[in-house]
C-alpha cells in the first residue's frame, strides 16, 4: 500500500542501520527502549508462538529468545537491510524473519496464527491513518482465538496534552519525526475493528515524559541554560520511575492491547 514518503521511510532506516551502533539504529534513548521492552516482555510465556511487526535489528527478539522458550517466531520488517541483521541472530530453526511491507501481508505471506503479535513503534511510521487502523485489523485475522495484540506506539493524543502543558512555560512545542504519524486515541477507541477489539490503552510512560519533557526541560532552561541531554540524572531518575504512573495524561508512548473479536 502506497502512503507518504514511504520510500524516504525506507532511506531513513538504512542511513540509520549504518550510522548507528545496533542499540541506537531504532532510537536514541536506549534507558526507555528498555522501559519499552518490558512492556511486551512481561505479557509473554514459554512455548508461544510470536509474530513481531517491525522488528529492527532484533534485539528485542535476543532478549526473548533468551527469556523464554519460544515454539515459533516471525519477525517483519518493511527494510531487507534489517532484516539481514535479524537472521545473523537467529537461535531456533523455528524463528525466522520476512521482509514484508506491513500494510500488504496477506494469508499468502503468513499462513500460522499467533499467540502473540506485537510492535514497537513500527505502525506509526505508515503515514496514513486510515492504512494503520487497517493494518492492525488485519493482523489481527493472524492471532489466535486466545491471543493477544500489544502494540507499543506513539500517541499524538498523550503528546497534545503534554505540549499544553510545556506552552505554558515557554517550552517549545515537541514535534513527532517527520516519518512518524503519532497514534489518535479516540479514533482507535472508535474505530469498528473487525478481527480484534481494543481492550485496554497504558499510559505506562506518563510519569517519565512528565519529569523529562516538562520539568527537567524546565530546569535545563530556566536554570542550567542547556539542552537537555539523555543520560542527566534526572533522566535516570524518570527511568526508575517510570511504571508508576501517578500521572495518567502524559505518556507519549503507550501499550494498546488487543484482543481477537
Amino acid at each position: 500500500m502506497d502512503y507518504k514518503l514511504k520510500k524516504e521511510n525506507y532511506d531513513f532506516w538504512v542511513k540509520r542501520l549504518k550510522k548507528n551502533i545496533p542499540e541506537q539504529v531504532c532510537t536514541n534513548d536506549v534507558a526507555f527502549d528498555v522501559i519499552e521492552d518490558l512492556q511486551i516482555l512481561n505479557r509473554l510465556n514459554n512455548e508461544a508462538s510470536i509474530l513481531e511487526i517491525g522488528c529492527g535489528t532484533g534485539i528485542l527478539y535476543e532478549k526473548i529468545s533468551k527469556k523464554f522458550n519460544i515454539k515459533e517466531y516471525l519477525g517483519i520488517d518493511f527494510v531487507q537491510e534489517l532484516i539481514d541483521v535479524c537472521t545473523s541472530k537467529i537461535s531456533n530453526t523455528n524463528h525466522k524473519f520476512l521482509q514484508l511491507d506491513m500494510t500488504e501481508v496477506s494469508d499468502k505471506d503468513i499462513t500460522n496464527k499467533f499467540d502473540f503479535i506485537f510492535s514497537k513503534r513500527a505502525i506509526q511510521n505508515v503515514l496514513d491513518e486510515k492504512a494503520q487502523l487497517s493494518t492492525i485489523d488485519n493482523f489481527g485475522s493472524f492471532l489466535k482465538n486466545d491471543g493477544l495484540m500489544i502494540l507499543v506506539e506513539s500517541s499524538k493524543t498523550a503528546q497534545n496534552r503534554l505540549n499544553n502543558e510545556r506552552i505554558k512555560y515557554n517550552l517549545h512545542e515537541i514535534i513527532p519525526p517527520v516519518i512518524n504519524l503519532f497514534f489518535n486515541d479516540d479514533n482507535i477507541k472508535n474505530y469498528k475493528f473487525k478481527n480484534v477489539k481494543l481492550v485496554e490503552i497504558v499510559p505506562f510512560a506518563s510519569d517519565f515524559y512528565y519529569i523529562t519533557r516538562l520539568i527537567y526541560a524546565r530546569y535545563a532552561k530556566e536554570y542550567l541554560n542547556e539542552k537537555t541531554i539523555y543520560d542527566h540524572p534526572l533522566e535516570k531518575i524518570a527511568i526508575s520511575m517510570a511504571d508508576r504512573m501517578s500521572t495518567k495524561d502524559y505518556s507519549q508512548i503507550q501499550t494498546y492491547i488487543f484482543k481477537k473479536n
